[in-house]
């Protein structure tokens, strides 16, 4: 991460020479010239023939072709009248923002693109980016009206002096749930509703592998994805953030991250090593060499019972080859976890504007071009737009109920049209345009089963807040430097812990902490508390 910030510094060097040439856009005014696919630039906030105004933006090829199957953003073009060229990047957001990076030298870059936050402050300074803050003041009053409403968004996006080079995207409100085979459970005798503490889950556990694993040795009642380590807040050792204090690694994840010096994490770590020692949980998992399609597999044909993902996973599994599998197969999500005097453990949530996605514009780009950009950005920041972006058509896709939206689209059946193919599909999880987030409207454009767990659990009696943070770049260098491989050393130290590699015992886990701490863990704290007290102005 070091490296590729003094790449960055760098990068503002060389882009003095761009910027003295004026290049960023192609400065041909032949409005019917056809964008290129796969790159290039095109004239942009030009006129065409049918009155309507155009620009050119760069984005990752994914986001793309998103944009392209969508019935409501065509709609958006058509009563905005502007239309949008654009131009398909790689498939990886990292290698994109690289193409990013090299557009601004050479001089290619569209009028719009999406960057990360950083660069889009550290180009911006440098002119490679517009200033946004007068255009907003004086061509966008809904996204205005926005900033004057929600003053930690306006923080985050406004520099000292002012400047605001790139806007952020809203983001659902985005959680794990535990979801489990509720015909597992019901076949097995197990009551989810008689599932309330960590000791609950365990026995419930024990159930299901004397049950489903006695005839089958494949079998682990608990199985997923990614890292196993997510169950810090069943606990109470998540990480968190005030204006009191710092706790765990919150600038790499505010979802999923731990407080490793927390009072329950030595127990947490007892808990975790007695399933696996009992073979509660799928042992592949814990060592980190599952694949997503192996735990899928796992699920699907019965070899696992529970999992802990991304709220929207039990309803894919419904859809994606369950019932098929087994006709009894049915997902349902279990309640919060609760402490042992009854305290239901709230769990993490995504932080509110995604820092990856900033939507800036090309300062090459011509006056006209960027009032073009931030009235058609503005437009989804309206109720006219928020409705289109949300929930459709009135009579197409949805209908007025008693004053309430519902849909008249099928989720199912939409999401399921072949990639290429118009269709209604509201998943504003993804990135389309910039804009807020409805999660009423997010919720129910999903299945039964996201739809029950979202209206039941997603409120603040169950999820923590989060944060997002503004850094200096002083700050940043050095976050990125303690950093780089800590959380990776991390959770391989717990994983040998878990997996008895390392005996788990209080002066292997003192070394451990000690260890943390000798490599930066609590300067890494103390950076984030100064920063959020900045940033929040506490």
């Amino acid at each position: 991460m070091r490296k590729k910030r003094a790449a960055a510094t760098l990068m503002a060097l060389a882009l003095a020479g761009t910027l003295l040439t004026g290049c960023g856009t192609s400065g041909s005014t032949d409005s019917t010239t056809a964008p290129a696919t796969e790159g290039g630039e095109t004239a942009g906030g030009q006129e065409t023939a049918d009155g309507s105004k155009t620009y050119t933006m760069f984005l990752r090829g994914p986001f793309v072709d998103w944009i392209e199957e969508l019935k409501w953003y065509d709609e958006a073009e058509a009563r905005t009248g502007v239309h949008v060229e654009y131009v398909k990047g790689p498939d990886n957001e990292t290698d994109t923002y690289a193409e990013v990076d090299q557009r601004l030298i050479s001089g290619t870059l569209t009028d719009a693109t999406l960057c990360r936050q950083a660069q889009a402050n550290v180009y911006g300074a440098q002119g490679a980016f517009r200033d946004l803050a007068p255009l907003i003041k004086e061509y966008a009053p809904n996204i205005q009206k926005y900033l004057d409403g929600n003053p930690d968004y306006a923080k985050l996006v406004t520099n000292e002096d002012g400047t605001i080079y790139g806007l952020l995207s809203e983001t659902p409100t985005l959680a794990d749930v535990v979801f489990y085979r509720a015909d597992h459970f019901e076949k097995a005798g197990v009551d989810p509703a008689q599932i309330e503490t960590v000791d609950d889950f365990t026995e419930a556990m024990k159930t299901l592998k004397a049950y489903y694993g006695q005839n089958n040795p494949n079998y682990y009642p608990l199985c997923g994805r990614e890292t196993f380590f997510r169950f810090a807040a069943w606990f109470d050792c998540a990480n968190n953030i005030s204006s009191e204090e710092s706790n765990g690694i919150y600038y790499r994840s505010a979802k999923n991250g731990m407080d490793i010096y927390a009072d329950n994490f030595y127990h947490m770590m007892e808990v975790l090593k007695g399933w696996y020692d009992e073979g509660l949980v799928n042992p592949e998992w814990v060592a980190g060499s599952y694949a997503e399609g192996d735990w899928e597999a796992a699920m699907l044909n019965g070899d696992c019972s529970i999992g802990y993902d991304f709220f929207t996973r039990p309803q894919w599994f419904m859809d994606n080859g369950g019932p098929d599998v087994d006709p009894d197969f049915q997902m349902a999500v279990l309640d919060n976890i609760k402490d042992e005097n009854g305290n239901i453990m709230k769990y993490q949530v995504d932080l509110p504007y995604n820092e990856r996605r900033a939507t800036v514009i090309n300062a090459a780009a011509d006056d006209e071009t960027a009032k073009t950009i931030i009235q058609f950005i503005d437009y989804f920041w309206g109720e006219e737009g928020q409705t289109l972006c949300s929930w459709g058509v009135e009579g197409e896709s949805f209908e007025v109920v008693d004053g309430k939206k519902q849909y008249i689209v099928d989720y199912s059946t939409e999401e399921a049209k072949p990639a290429g193919e118009k269709k209604w599909s509201f998943l504003n999880d993804r990135y389309t345009v910039c804009k807020p987030v409805d999660d009423e409207a997010f919720y129910e454009w999903n299945g039964d089963v996201v739809k029950e767990a979202a209206s039941r659990l997603f409120d603040e009696e169950h999820l923590m807040k989060a944060y997002n943070i503004k850094f200096t770049d002083e700050q940043l260098e050095t976050l990125d430097t303690l950093t780089a491989s800590l959380g990776e050393e991390i959770t391989a130290d717990l994983t040998s812990f878990v997996t008895g590699q390392t005996e788990l015992n209080e002066a292997n886990w003192q070394a451990f902490l000690d260890d943390k701490e000798a490599k930066g863990y609590k300067e890494i704290e103390q950076i984030q508390l100064d920063a959020f007290r900045s940033t929040y102005g506490q």
